[in-house]
């Protein structure tokens, strides 16, 4: 399981017209290890990248995950 990177939710902004675009992945059962979710957002701008952020820590409460670490590029 690979993290997916903000240049990829970036690629899907840019191609379809968005400006805030939240990823969200799963990989579940036990074949193969390791299983987990994984989250990524992009914003086209600073306010477009803070909303999507809050959108992401809502979903991550709503999941019961612990607070995540920010990359930002």
């Amino acid at each position: 399981m690979k993290r997916i990177p903000i240049s990829a939710a970036r690629q899907i902004a840019e191609a379809y017209g968005y400006d805030q675009v939240v990823i969200y992945a799963r990989k579940v059962g036990d074949d193969p290890v390791p299983h987990g979710e994984h989250m990524t957002t992009y914003g086209a701008n600073k306010e477009h990248c803070s909303v999507a952020s809050r959108i992401a820590d809502t979903l991550q409460t709503f999941m019961g995950w612990k607070p995540a670490t920010k990359d930002i590029a």
